[in-house]
C-alpha cells in the first residue's frame, strides 16, 4: 500500500510539472533574431521606373515595409510582390515572425533621374588614385551605380587628396534645384565621406553641404548626398569636394590621408 501512494503522488507531480507554464524568458523569441531580408533592386538610378523585390524563405515569417525613413512595424504595409517604384524614395524593410525577435531594418534609396546630363562634358582634377581610376570623367554621368564590392566593376572613382574639383558642361541650360552625390562609405578600408561639398555657378558660390567628421566607427554604406542650390537655369556648375584631411584618431589609421569615392553626379 506503501508503494502504491508514492506512486501516486509521483503521477501527482508528473501532471503539476506538464501543467506548468513555460518560462517566457526561455521561449525562441527572446532568444534568435531573424536575419534581414535579401533585396533586389534593378536599377538604384532609373528614369521611368524601377523594381524592388524581397526574398526571405521561412515559413510563417513575413516582411514589411517603410517609405522614406519611417519606423517599420508589424502593422507596416506587407511585402507580398515586387514593388514598382515611380519616384525618387527611401524604403526600409524588416523582418517579422510569431516565434523570433524581428531583422535589423535594412534600408535602400533609389533616385529617379529628372536630368540626363550623360553627354555633357565632365572633367575632373585631380586624376584618381592610380587603383581606383573607375570609367574616368565620363563614369559620373553614366548613370551606372556601384555597389559595396568598391574593387570590381569600374564605376568608382577613388581619390587621395585635399579636394576634388568635377566640372560639369551641359549641352543645354537645366533648372536645377538639387545636386545629388552618390558615394561610397568603408572605414575597414580606410575609405571616409568629404568634410564638404561646395557648388559654384562661375564664380558664386551657388550651394554647399557641410558634414560632420564620424566619431565612430561606421559599416560600410552607399550614400546619396544632396546639396540645395539656388534655383535657377545653369549651363554649367563646378563642385568642389573637400574630403576628410586625415583619418580620426580612433581609427587604426589615424593621421594618414583617407580614400573619397564617387560613381556619380545626379542634378535635379
Amino acid at each position: 500500500m506503501k508503494y502504491k501512494c508514492y506512486f501516486i503522488a509521483f503521477l501527482g507531480f508528473a501532471f503539476l510539472a506538464c501543467k506548468h507554464e513555460p518560462n517566457p524568458l526561455f521561449s525562441p523569441s527572446n532568444l534568435f533574431q531573424l536575419s534581414p531580408p535579401r533585396i533586389e533592386v534593378d536599377s538604384f538610378l532609373f528614369k521611368g521606373s524601377a523594381s524592388i523585390k524581397v526574398d526571405f524563405q521561412l515559413e510563417n515569417a513575413e516582411t514589411h515595409y517603410t517609405k522614406d525613413d519611417s519606423k517599420v512595424t508589424k502593422s507596416s504595409t506587407q511585402y507580398k510582390e515586387p514593388i514598382t517604384v515611380q519616384n525618387s524614395g527611401t524604403f526600409n524593410f524588416k523582418n517579422f515572425h510569431p516565434d523570433y525577435k524581428p531583422s535589423e531594418k535594412i534600408n535602400i534609396r533609389l533616385v529617379k533621374i529628372v536630368n540626363d546630363i550623360s553627354t555633357s562634358k565632365t572633367t575632373v582634377s585631380p586624376n584618381p588614385h592610380p587603383s581606383y581610376m573607375g570609367a574616368g570623367a565620363h563614369g559620373l554621368i553614366d548613370l551606372r551605380k556601384g555597389g559595396t564590392e568598391f574593387r570590381s566593376g569600374t564605376e568608382w572613382l577613388g581619390f587621395q587628396s585635399k579636394i576634388v574639383t568635377i566640372q560639369l558642361d551641359f549641352e543645354k541650360q537645366l533648372e536645377i534645384s538639387k545636386l545629388i552625390l552618390s558615394t561610397l562609405s568603408d572605414h575597414n578600408s580606410w575609405i571616409f565621406s568629404p568634410e564638404a561639398i561646395q557648388v559654384f555657378h562661375r564664380t558664386e558660390k551657388i550651394g554647399d553641404l557641410v558634414l560632420p567628421e564620424p566619431t565612430i566607427h561606421q559599416e560600410k554604406k552607399l550614400s546619396f548626398m544632396e546639396i540645395p542650390i539656388k534655383r535657377d537655369t545653369y549651363s554649367n556648375l563646378e563642385i568642389q569636394i573637400h574630403l576628410l584631411k586625415e583619418i580620426p584618431n580612433w581609427h587604426q589609421g589615424k593621421g594618414t590621408t583617407p580614400f573619397f569615392f564617387i560613381d556619380e553626379v545626379i542634378v535635379e
